[in-house]
């Protein structure tokens, strides 16, 4: 890290690895002997050094400097050098301007609605403390150059990196600064600051999972030696072992299984214990009965010094079992975390009309029906409501999966986590929260994720069952041995009770659901619930979204028979949008060479369109090079006095046939022409549902995009008509799915 060089920096060392290329002058023993030149600063501490070779070059007073110096330029970071330059140099704090990062709203970190637990508190001495959640980490030498980053900034006070859980604590005096300025200089080096969410369930989710790490360290070291015990006991019946030896070895060995049983092993007691209060048999009690048999026979032994110890078995046993809980936790935690990126989707803020006219920032769960709300380009929409002013296009992919955004205007009904396209508008609340259509849609999720795999409820229903029958087993086993003495039968009914544990029910079957589930998130499939694993036993229906998942859901121009200078003039043009068909257009030119890319401006040698005119729904004019180009669909450039010819016509009923979005366009005085976007298929889709015909399934498509375009894919894919399903709902997807018999996947 960067704190290790500097430190190497401070002794000497040189902690570049050997054989490195340095292109940059160090100082030496011998630079300092000869003192032929007059010394420079060090490009990274300040410290002299000697003079660079060639004029211009940095410099460095040894190797640990040079080594930041890398670091730093190789994360793209120079910015911190020269914001530690100018303000160095006296240049106020306030003259130097910030970096632009797209839409990033600083402001919002300065209200005190909007922070949660990251509001500042008082530290002593006039200054505050706040801690925030952070973007952009990598190592250490990130947390290095924040925290060394804190003291160049006037009012901020210190900085202290936690990487564990990606936050940061600033402290500052707010008389000087506030916490968006300290925001804004951060994003200067590349990282992002906001508020700490950290809610009760996340809270109590890491809090449990420290709990259950903790046990399974104190299993794992009783199981460990409790094995090495054993070991050498079963060797010392074969070589020989002394008694005194053999009997210490079984005291600790037992002391060892006690500790694990009642230690970490407890979680089973307990839950035997409530079992047995509530008279309601599970699998924690013939778990908690094989461990509290074994270990108190195991003692009795031990302390007799006759008959087995059961030690390694029971720490073993308990290890595992918490390992196998463990798993699961996790597992279901992931798919809780899944639930909740899913709530994200809807933003956290909105922006509410006051009844002066006058706009607050507020947090979306404040909304209550009856407020209003504005809604700018590009935003997303945070609530359900109707849109009372304003006309725009909504994209509505995210929540219904369809790939091109529709027309909404006064009266149009509009649902939290779509996006707003084009205008600005005005929406009155409806509802709010987890009212919302996307909150029901989230409770549906969380419904599916909580649910159990058949055959986790069989081995629950069947755990009282098996309880009575495994201690009746016991029980007479021990009568049949009772002729040989106790000894002899307390020792084979404690072996059945262990060999007859029900690891196969309470272990292996969670552990192998969690497992698939485990597997299948890495290869990016995201099994809602369990009992899902089950169902892929047998073949079905797979019924699949279109967009995003046979479809890669980015739109590409097709069909296009024009010049390349044609489809430049109007990429030129398209520049002026952030419509998903303008993305589509200017994309097609950039692959082409036609423009270069630029994400915020103009390249530099390509012009600028000039009156710009754009239409929510309808469409963009505007002239480039003294050419009046005109794009958008047949209704716009109509009401433009531009007619497509029957032929054209022709060729856009064609296109909308195939399930391609037909886009009109017209240049200078040239005739109207027409071409096509749609969304490409993904290039493993067509072997991915080959694949699922060949195990037996029957696949469909349920989708949220016009059928016409469903039909396209469905189409390429060779599936009927019959299952190619537009139009739908996420409502109406759940019921399909309902309606449809035997097994059923969605995808």
């Amino acid at each position: 890290s960067l704190r290790s060089m500097e430190d190497a920096a401070g002794t000497g060392m040189r902690p570049i690895a050997a054989g490195d290329d340095h292109s940059f002058p160090v100082a030496s023993e011998a630079d300092s002997a000869v003192g032929s030149s007059a010394p420079v600063a060090c490009a990274h501490c300040g410290l002299p050094s000697p003079p660079p070779p060639h004029p211009g070059e940095p410099a460095f007073c040894c190797s640990g400097c040079l080594g930041a110096y890398q670091l730093i330029r190789g994360w793209g970071l120079e910015d911190y050098y020269a914001l530690r330059d100018r303000l160095s140099a006296g240049v106020p704090a306030s003259d130097i301007a910030p970096v632009a990062t797209g839409d990033a709203s600083w402001a919002d970190l300065d209200d005190p609605d909007l922070l949660g637990e990251s509001i500042p508190r008082e530290v002593g001495g006039g200054l505050v403390a706040s801690a925030c959640s952070i973007r952009g980490l990598h190592c250490g030498a990130c947390a290095w150059l924040i925290e060394r980053s804190a003291p160049l900034v006037p009012g901020w006070h210190s900085a202290r990196v936690r990487m564990n859980d990606h936050s940061v604590e600033l402290v500052y005096d707010p008389r000087k600064t506030r916490l968006s300025e300290i925001a804004q200089w951060l994003s200067r080096l590349g990282y992002r600051i906001g508020p700490l969410v950290d809610d009760a369930r996340a809270k109590a989710d890491r809090a449990e999972n420290r709990r259950l790490l903790t046990r399974i360290a104190i299993a794992g070291f009783c199981a460990t030696n409790a094995m090495w015990i054993a070991v050498a006991l079963y060797a010392g019946q074969f070589s020989g072992i002394a008694i005194g030896h053999a009997n210490l070895f079984r005291v600790f060995g037992s002391l060892l299984g006690l500790l694990a049983v009642f230690g970490p092993g407890n979680l089973f007691l307990r839950g035997a214990w409530a079992s047995l209060r509530t008279r309601t048999p599970h699998m924690d009690l013939p778990l908690a009965l094989a461990l509290v048999v074994g270990a108190v026979a195991g003692m009795l032994g031990a302390i007799s010094g006759n008959g087995e110890v059961f030690f390694d078995s029971i720490t073993m046993l308990v290890f595992l079992l918490l390992v196998g809980r463990w798993v699961q936790f996790r597992q279901q935690r992931r798919a809780a975390q899944s639930v909740h990126l899913l709530m994200r989707i809807s933003p956290r803020t909105a922006q509410r009309v006051e009844t002066d006219g006058s706009l607050r920032k507020v947090p979306a769960d404040d909304l209550v029906a009856g407020d209003r709300i504005r809604v700018g380009a590009g935003q997303s929409v945070a609530a359900d409501g109707v849109v009372i002013a304003g006309r725009s296009t909504l994209d509505r992919s995210l929540l219904t999966g369809e790939s091109l955004p529709v027309e909404i205007g006064p009266g149009d009904v509009i649902e939290a986590g779509t996006a707003n396209l084009q205008a600005p508008i005005e929406v009155r609340v409806e509802t709010s929260g987890s009212a919302t259509r996307i909150g029901r849609l989230m409770r549906l999720v969380e419904d599916a994720a909580e649910t159990k795999a058949p055959v986790v409820q069989l081995a629950d229903r069947i755990g009282g069952w098996f309880v009575v029958t495994v201690i009746c087993l016991a029980t007479i086993t021990a009568a049949i041995w009772w002729s040989r003495g106790p000894s002899q039968a307390i020792t084979h009914a404690v072996a059945l009770l262990i060999v007859a544990c029900p690891c196969a029910l309470a272990l292996a079957t969670p552990l192998a659901l969690a497992v698939g589930i485990g597997r299948a998130a890495r290869r990016r499939i995201l099994i809602r619930g369990a009992d899902v694993m089950e169902r892929l036993a047998t073949p079905g229906t797979a019924w699949f979204d279109k967009t995003g998942t046979l479809t890669d859901g980015q739109l590409r121009v097709v069909d296009w028979a024009d010049s390349d200078h044609s489809l430049r003039l109007i990429a030129i043009l398209e520049r002026s949008s952030n419509h998903p068909v303008a993305r589509a257009i200017v994309e097609s030119a950039v692959s082409r060479g036609l423009i270069e890319r630029a994400d915020e401006h103009f390249p530099e040698g390509e012009p600028e369109p000039g009156s710009v005119d754009q239409r929510p729904g309808g469409g963009i004019v505007g002239v480039v090079q003294g050419a009046r180009i005109a794009i958008g669909n047949a209704g716009y450039l109509r009401s433009l006095g531009l007619l497509a010819s029957p032929g054209v016509q022709l060729e856009s009923d064609r296109l909308a046939a195939a399930g391609v979005s037909p886009v009109m366009y017209s240049i200078g005085s040239g005739p109207v022409a027409v071409f096509g976007v749609a969304d490409g298929l993904r290039p493993d889709a067509l072997a991915a549902v080959e694949s699922l015909r060949r195990l037996g399934w029957r696949v469909g498509i349920l989708s949220g995009d016009h059928p016409s375009c469903v039909g396209r894919i469905a189409g390429k894919l060779g599936i009927p008509a019959e299952l190619a399903l537009g139009e739908l709902s996420p409502e109406a997807k759940l019921q399909k799915i309902r309606q449809t018999l035997g097994s059923v996947v969605m995808v």
